[in-house]
Formats: structure tokens, C-alpha cells, sequence
């Protein structure tokens, strides 16, 4: 029934092409737009190239966008904003290979400034077309920009907390952790850099070539769920049926997860700037769109042990313990579906051992501990855990092993020393304490 509806649509817009298209010389107008990129430390060049790129091509596009729009209002057509834009974006098109500037370094930041212009063109041959388009057809593709737009704003938000966090970071493990999150986050970027070239492509009616860059997208991001869209109605218009239906189902399948992954960026904005409740509420809304995510529930559990140590610090106990048992139930939920990820095992030993189950917590953290045994959070809790129990050369076996992971860290050097204190080990106590105040240790 869906293939009928659409097959009748395309030849609608067949015959409204042949009754209204407008006979007139094709009208050419050129844009340059100009993109920056601050590229950090631990980030790709090629991807941040690509970065600096798409800025110039928005910047284009915003130009663009006042020519589209006066033409339509010359044929006084009713389009709104979001159609302009899309409309823009799916036509605009290169006319040359991008112009990148020589790298500067940038002046009281860490980075390097990546500058690039690009020049464009729109051809109102290409604005006839669009507007010849059916009006569902033209509603998805209006769909598909808008979902595109809110991954780009919340790529943009992601990245730009990565370099908040790297600029904070102290230890080898900390930056060797960021720059894998910058791949990751980098994976994502290109496969909506591989969608918009297939929207281009769909604009032009090749939809071979819309296939394949969708595919090349969807290898980037197996959850993004934009190429599936587009794809099935490049496989539509090829009357490939059996492809259609399944890249629609998987579609529907990614929306869900594509949303929730905007509410899990918003929530881990909300951790970094102190907002636990706010961090919460967004979790718990990426929950409801996908119940099955380890990472959403391991991401409110550290969301609720924030929470608890906040109402620790207020005195509110009966809010604080409450919190750390939503934590510890999160992060069970989590392992349920994922058992080998350490910093879910570590949140679950700090949620217990909050909660005064040190036997417990120790359990987990050797869990965390066996999957990544360079997972300095979990020997540095353990430790303290063990200072709790009395254990002493157990904490100084812990304090050790991150001492070797980081060796410039004054804190546990300082905090070893104390330990070898109170076992009357003065002469390495002594030691230690020289080397903390050598590498600036101050409390």
C-alpha cells in the first residue's frame, strides 16, 4: 500500500514538472564561505580538516539560503524556513576543491586554528527541481535535515566538551581515554559528513551512487539511522522493494536510539557542569526511548552517586543513601547487559562502598580491576577502602601500582608516605613526602 501511495506521488510530480515547470534561463549565483576548526591535541588532522570544511560550507549555505529564498517569493511560493534549508543544502554545490590556509598555532589556547574557503554555486535549474518534488517526498528529506541539524549541534556540544576535558586532564590514562572518545566522536562526524553527500546525490535523481555513499555512512555509524532513510528512497525509486522495506524497518528500529543518544550528550553536559538532577532526568529519558543501552544506565548510576555526595555535603543523609541505592541498581541493570566494562564494576564498588558494604565493593572493584588493570579510579577506591579496614599494606600495594601508572601524581606519593607513617616505615615515609613536595604537592 505504501509503494502505491508513492508510485502515485511520483508521477503527480512528473505531471506537475510538465504543466508548471518554469521556462526561463538557468540563473547561476557563487558563494564563498569560510570555515575555522581549533584542532586539539589527540585529534585527527584529516578529521579536523573535514571539521573546518563543513563550517565553511554552513557559512555558504547561510548565504545561499537568502538567494533560494528570494526565488521562491519571486514565484510567490509559500516555503517555510526549514524547507529553504534544506532545499539550500541538498543543491548548493562545490565548484572547486577547497582552499586550506597554512596552520597556525593559536595564541593562549592549546590548538592549532585549521582555516579553509570554499566556493559554491546555485543553479536555479536545481531550485526548479526541488520545488517540483512531491510534497511527501519533500516532507522526509525536510525530516531528515532537521534530524541531521540536531546530530550536528549535539556533535558540536560533544566535541567541544572532549577539549574541556582535555584541557583538565592530568595523566597519560586521562588522554589516552579522550582520544579514543575524539574517535569515536570523529566516526560519528563523517558518517553525517557521508549522509549530506548522499543527500546531494539524491537531489540529482543518482540514486546508485546514493546507495553506495549511504552504505559507506552507515559503515562510519552502524546506529546512525539517517542513511537507512535516505537509502530506502533511493532503493524506492529503483522499485527495489525487498531493500526498501528492510532499510524502513531499520530505520524505525534506529530512530529511537538516535534520540536517546541526544538526551545521554544532554546528561552528560548536565555531570560536567555540576546539574545532577538535570543530568537525571535526561538519562532517564534516553532510558525510555531505549531501555536496552548499558551505557544509559551506567551513565545515570554516576549520575546518582553525584547526586548522593551532593546531598552528603548538605547533610540531607536519608536523599544521599537513597541516591547511592538507584546508583547501585542502575549499575546492576548495566551489567546485566554489558559485564565487561570496568568503570561500570568501579561506579558499583563506589555505590557500596558509600553505602558501607566494603566486603562488597572490594569484589567489584577486582572485578574493574581484571578487566582493565590500568584502571587507576579502582586501585586508588580500593585503597581507601582497605585504610578503612585497617589494611595498610594493602592500601601501600595499591598507592605502588598507581604510583607506576603515574608517577608524576604528588598526591599518591604523598598519601603512601602517610601510610609508611603509620607502620613506622619513617625512612620511606620521609621519601616519599620529599618526592610529593618536589612535584609540587601543596596540601
Amino acid at each position: 500500500m505504501g509503494k502505491f501511495f508513492w508510485q502515485l506521488a511520483t508521477t503527480l510530480t512528473i505531471l506537475s514538472t510538465l504543466l508548471f515547470a518554469t521556462v526561463s534561463h538557468a540563473e547561476i549565483q557563487t558563494y564563498t564561505g569560510e570555515g575555522i576548526y581549533i584542532m586539539s591535541e589527540g585529534e585527527n588532522l584529516g578529521v579536523a580538516k573535514e571539521r573546518a570544511k563543513a563550517n565553511a560550507m554552513r557559512n555558504a549555505c547561510e548565504q545561499a539560503g537568502v538567494y533560494v529564498e528570494s526565488r521562491t517569493e519571486v514565484r510567490n511560493l509559500q516555503v517555510d524556513k526549514d524547507e529553504i534549508i534544506t532545499m539550500t543544502s541538498n543543491i548548493l554545490q562545490l565548484i572547486e576543491e577547497p582552499h586550506f590556509y597554512p596552520l597556525e598555532e593559536v595564541d593562549n589556547l592549546e590548538g592549532i586554528k585549521i582555516r579553509v574557503t570554499v566556493k559554491a554555486k546555485i543553479d536555479d535549474t536545481d531550485i526548479n527541481r526541488w520545488l517540483n518534488k512531491g510534497s511527501r517526498e519533500k516532507a522526509e528529506l525536510v525530516a531528515q535535515n532537521e534530524a541531521l541539524r540536531k546530530a550536528n549541534e549535539e556533535q558540536e556540544r560533544q566535541i567541544t566538551e572532549l577539549k574541556r576535558q582535555l584541557a583538565k586532564s592530568t595523566t597519560k590514562e586521562d588522554k589516552e581515554q579522550i582520544t579514543q572518545k575524539f574517535a569515536n566522536a570523529d566516526k560519528k562526524f563523517l558518517s553525517n559528513q557521508k549522509f549530506e553527500e548522499a543527500q546531494r546525490f539524491y537531489d540529482k535523481g543518482d540514486y546508485e551512487s546514493v546507495i553506495r555513499v549511504c552504505t559507506e555512512a552507515i559503515e562510519l555509524n552502524h546506529y546512525n539511522p539517517l542513511p537507512y532513510s535516505l537509502r530506502s528512497l533511493a532503493y524506492l525509486n529503483l522499485n527495489k522493494d525487498e531493500e526498501f522495506y528492510a532499510d524502513s524497518d531499520k530505520f524505525k528500529e534506529l530512530f529511537p536510539y538516535f534520540d536517546a543518544e541526544i538526551y545521554k550528550a544532554r546528561g552528560d553536559d548536565y555531570i560536567q557542569s555540576g546539574q545532577y538532577e538535570r543530568a537525571i532526568q535526561n538519562y532517564s529519558k534516553a532510558l525510555e526511548l531505549n531501555p536496552n543501552d548499558a551505557e544509559f544506565y551506567k551513565s545515570r548510576g554516576i549520575a546518582y552517586i553525584n547526586f548522593g555526595v551532593h546531598y552528603l555535603t548538605t547533610k540531607d543523609y536519608g536523599r544521599s543513601l537513597t541516591n547511592y541505592e538507584l546508583a547501585i541498581q542502575d549499575f546492576n541493570k548495566a551489567i546485566n547487559l554489558n559485564q565487561n566494562d570496568a568503570m561500570t564494576w568501579c561506579g558499583l564498588g563506589t555505590a557500596c562502598s558509600a553505602l558501607g558494604q566494603y566486603e562488597q565493593a572490594i569484589i567489584d572493584f577486582n572485578r574493574a580491576l581484571k578487566i582493565d588493570p590500568k584502571f587507576s579510579d579502582a586501585y586508588f577506591k580500593r585503597g581507601m577502602i582497605y585504610v578503612l579496614k585497617g589494611n595498610f599494606e594493602l592500601a601501600i600495594a595499591d598507592m605502588t601500582k598507581l604510583i607506576e601508572l603515574d608517577p608524576n601524581n604528588s598526591m599518591y606519593w604523598q598519601f603512601r608516605g602517610g601510610l609508611y607513617q603509620k607502620l613506622g616505615y619513617n625512612t620511606k615515609a620521609q621519601a616519599d613526602f620529599a618526592k610529593a613536595k618536589q612535584l609540587g604537592y601543596n596540601g
